[in-house]
């Protein structure tokens, strides 16, 4: 017989894929479903869009397909909330409709505006030592590339958002996002929690008007209700409230139960990251901001490895056709396979080192992935090996520097993301970073901490800190091993640590060979 328990109702819209989730007062996951999304648009290497139509439809479907599965726990809903990845932009007409595709975070194209910052502005850039960072932060800015290359296009947009920002508005018919949900190239000021003045520093950089920017509210408030539109769309009931929660990475550091800046939440997900929650705003490195949490009051400084662990599905497509092939027919997935033969590999792969810049970051934005140390007895395995350590590399790198930046050490680690699955990768990392790393109850740990800041804001709970006690639960922990934590720090501290630095100027003749095609 059906027992009646108050349940949220949870979307999580990522790059590859949209899942509703359902969970309890307990933080039970009590049923999901999952749809994978077609590929993004891509014109060439550089490009990476998605049409804001197909976003939506498979929120409405997954929605349709759980309430089809749940049956009368439907009817258990007392509220409703997304999440969604970050660094990705949605150009909305006066009446919210797109006016382009939305541009994507992996989206590397570049721009030369014509108009220059203000003199001042670049002289203050100059001064600082970011002049360099400014005209890379300028050139990437996806406003900036609309702006200039579809002015037609620009003048129709009345609002640039965050893909939630888009969803809140087919939720409830309100244009509003939450504090916490902010994470692009746009004008927000990360330090007040709210849109820029027009007279700061940095805001020329995005040649984006604030008033082009949507409503803001805290995380944990009640932006609206389910519209009689939505709920024919989805299934779900009309009137649910439908609260602001926070961007995927702010979400799964609450599902991972990291309130304090002693415990650091590491995703091993599409992008890689490794970021705490601090009181005060602390920014991981200098210039870099410190993103709103939803906690409310409180900040998440994060250093992001910006392919992360999309390596191990370009590995898998390039490289493990066998194991993929394997996997078909026993039903299980390609990286259990390469999971069970990655232990055959030695530590430290005979030498084989990876450094995973695949991607550009704000300071390194000339830097390319590197491989060093081939020799004749590497295999295909030990570049699968050398991908998990390099990376696992990276994000110590980035705990360091977070731990030095805040003043603050670092004792415990949660992990999450499509990574953490793993036992042998959480054991790699755990023995890397040298401190105890845990997994909670479910891999779904951005809808967990969507959750948590939902069943929070309906009062079920006082606090955010009693949710995450009563829904957070430690299942599985893994030890450093003394002896490979050394071994992993001599790699680290001889090798790792000056690759970057040595092939800088390579890395900047390449930047310059390739600049056409970036545009």
């Amino acid at each position: 017989m059906h027992s009646s328990q108050p349940l949220v109702l949870v979307f999580d819209v990522g790059t590859q894929s949209t899942r509703a989730l359902l969970f309890d007062l307990h933080g039970n996951l009590i049923e999901k479903t999952k749809h994978d999304e077609p590929p993004y648009i891509s014109q060439n290497d550089n490009r990476a869009e998605k049409d804001p139509a197909e976003c939506w439809q498979g929120i409405c479907t997954v929605s349709r397909e759980l309430k089809n599965i749940v049956g009368e726990k439907w009817n258990d809903i007392v509220g409703v909330c997304a999440t969604s990845i970050r660094n990705s932009l949605f150009f909305l007409d006066k009446d919210c409709n797109p006016t382009r595709n939305a541009i994507l975070w992996m989206d590397k194209r570049e721009v030369n505006c014509p108009d220059k910052m203000p003199v001042f502005n670049r002289f203050l850039y100059a001064i600082v030592g970011m002049g360099e960072t400014a005209k890379v932060s300028r050139r990437t800015s996806y406003t900036n590339w609309v702006r200039v290359n579809q002015p037609d296009v620009w003048e129709k947009t009345a609002k640039v958002v965050m893909p939630t920002a888009w969803y809140n508005y087919k939720f409830t018919g309100r244009l509003a996002d939450s504090k916490a949900g902010q994470a692009a190239k746009f004008p927000y000021d990360y330090r007040k929690r709210g849109w820029m003045s027009k007279k700061a520093l940095n805001y020329p950089v995005f040649g984006c008007p604030v008033e082009k920017m949507c409503e803001l509210v805290e995380p944990g408030q009640i932006i609206g209700y389910i519209t009689k539109k939505c709920s024919e769309e989805t299934g779900i009931k009309e009137g649910l409230p439908f609260i602001a929660t926070g961007a995927d990475k702010a979400c799964e550091t609450v599902g991972n139960g990291c309130l304090s800046k002693e415990v650091a939440s590491v995703s091993l997900g599409t992008a890689a990251s490794v970021e705490i929650t601090t009181d005060k705003y602390v920014e991981p490195e200098t210039f870099m901001p410190a993103y709103t949490a939803v906690a409310n009051g409180k900040f998440n400084p994060e250093i992001q490895i910006f392919r992360g662990y999309w390596m191990v599905s370009w590995f898998k497509d390039q490289f493990a056709l066998n194991e993929k092939l394997e996997a078909e027919k026993l039903g299980v997935s390609a990286e259990r396979l390469l999971d069970e033969k990655l232990s055959t590999v030695p530590l430290g792969c005979n030498g084989l080192i990876l450094q995973p810049y695949w991607g550009p970051g704000l300071k390194t934005p000339q830097a390319k992935g590197i491989m060093i140390g081939f020799s004749d007895v590497h295999t295909r395995l030990h570049v699968y090996r050398a991908i998990i350590e390099g990376l696992g590399y990276a994000l110590f790198d980035g705990l360091e520097n977070l731990q030095r930046r805040s003043r603050n050490k670092i004792t415990r680690i949660a992990v999450a993301g499509g990574g953490s699955q793993s036992d042998i990768v959480c054991q790699i990392t755990a023995d890397i970073m040298g401190r105890e790393v845990y997994r909670v109850q479910t891999y779904e740990t951005s809808g967990l901490g969507c959750a948590i800041v939902a069943f929070n804001a309906l009062n079920y709970y006082n606090k955010i800190e009693d949710a995450v006690a009563a829904m957070v639960r430690v299942k599985d922990t893994f030890r450093p091993i003394a002896e490979n934590h050394d071994k992993y720090m001599q790699y680290y501290t001889r090798v790792y640590k000056k690759i970057y630095e040595r092939n800088q100027p390579i890395y900047n003749e390449l930047y310059k060979m390739m600049e056409k095609d970036r545009l």
